[in-house]
């Protein structure tokens, strides 16, 4: 195995992404961290980094809790994407 590279983490990485819509989601090897990307807004990119899977899902539910509650109130809630699922 070549070094830095984890199967279990890049595994972690992609089961993050698949229930994560309007992210992208990565294991950094020469980091050894989760990266994610909220890319719905591309004039606003978010970017959260943890060193585990379940320390970055937190960190992205708090940015998808924090954008649903600053929807403009013309956008229902309906309308946008509900915050990240928890697949624990």
């Amino acid at each position: 195995m070549a070094a830095g590279r984890d199967p279990e983490k890049i595994d972690a990485a992609a089961r993050i992404q698949a229930d994560a819509p309007g992210w992208l989601v990565m294991w950094r090897p020469w980091r050894r961290c989760f990266t994610a990307f909220e890319c719905r807004d591309p004039r606003q990119v978010r970017i959260v980094e943890a060193g585990t899977a379940d320390e970055l899902r937190d960190l992205m539910q708090h940015v998808e809790v924090e954008l649903w509650q600053t929807l403009p109130p013309a956008e229902s809630p309906a309308t946008r994407d509900l915050p990240l699922r928890s697949a624990r």
